[in-house]
Order: structure tokens, then sequence, then C-alpha cells
């Protein structure tokens, strides 16, 4: 498998995916979401607060529809690291919203999933950039 392919492949799906999530677009299904993270997924948010994979999916529901004409586009994706069982990659998100644009950067520990979904998301960390 091409690590860098496969792993910039996974994060734009799954920012398609929550992009029409925030747009109210498309299935109103949060496990279509869900199936990208381990069980014992976290991450560490831009502001800098913690959420875990259960919080994650409680909070997802109230969330669709939440931010209408949001556009996500992914750059940079560096793969830093391989391991047995999994990846360490970094990229940069851009969110643009009614003129309003941030960019972060992310780190994200994929794990090995399975052939429907061959990486899966354990952890995230997000930074926002001074822009």
């Amino acid at each position: 498998m091409d690590l860098k392919v496969a792993a910039h492949k996974e994060i734009v799906d799954l920012h398609v995916l929550l992009q029409s999530w925030f747009r109210g677009e498309g299935e109103a299904s949060p496990q279509l979401i869900l199936n990208h993270f381990t069980p014992d997924y976290a991450m560490l948010g831009a502001a800098g607060r913690p959420v875990a994979r259960e919080t994650f999916a409680e909070v997802l529901p109230k969330l669709f529809g939440s931010r209408p004409g949001l556009v996500m586009e992914i750059e940079d994706v560096v793969v830093r690291a391989s391991f047995s069982d999994g990846y360490f990659v970094t990229y940069k998100e851009i969110q643009t919203q009614n003129g309003k644009r941030d960019e972060r950067g992310s780190a994200v520990m994929f794990r090995k999933g399975t052939a429907e979904q061959p990486l899966l998301w354990q952890y995230l960390q997000e930074t926002f950039f001074a822009i």
C-alpha cells in the first residue's frame, strides 16, 4: 500500500463526509462518520479541548446542518512514521465559511483497519495557524 496515497485518501474522504454533515447535506447517519474511528479514538481540538469518541458520537447529531456553506480543504499530507500496526501523518486543513478562513495543522495516528476501512483514526491533534 502506498502510505501517502492511502493516508491522503482517508483524510480527504473523512473531510468530505464531515463537510457534508456540517452543511446538512446527504445522509444524516452519524455512523458513516464514526466508522472511520477506532473505539478508543480521542482528539485534542484546535482550541485545546480534549474530545473522546463517546463525546464526539453524542454531539455529532446536533451538528448536522450547523455550518451551511462550509468548505474544507486538505493540503500537505506527510507520512511522518510507520509502525507495524499504524501510521503517524500530518496535514493542513483549511476551512472557509462566510468569507472567514482558518487554517489548522493536524497530526493523526492511524491504525490499520479492514478491507472496507483500511485506515482508522485513533488520535488527532489540531493546532490553529496564525494567519
